[in-house]
């Protein structure tokens, strides 16, 4: 004959939060909310002039140099991808 016995455990009831600890959390919330919009509005906002086609097309090359070793086919797209901008946009 085989018998099985479990064992259970017991759990303290889930405390339920009051009014007053929720309006607590919700203005202790409110507070990072408001440190937040702060800092984000007195951060300078940088103003980047626009890339020329050559500088498109020199970034897509230095990005197509990280593809030689391991996909030589895709960095020789990049570098024709390049030279079609270049050529397309009059640089």
């Amino acid at each position: 004959m085989t018998s099985i016995s479990l064992t259970s455990q017991t759990t303290a009831p889930a405390v339920k939060p009051s009014i007053g600890s929720a309006l607590r959390e919700l203005t202790v919330a409110g507070g990072h909310l408001s440190v937040a919009l702060l800092s984000a509005l007195r951060r300078k906002s940088v103003t980047r002039r626009p890339l020329t086609p050559f500088e498109e097309a020199e970034n897509l090359r230095v990005y197509a140099r990280s593809f030689e070793s391991t996909d030589r086919g895709f960095a020789a797209d990049l570098y024709a991808a390049a030279d079609r901008h270049e050529r397309l946009h009059g640089a």
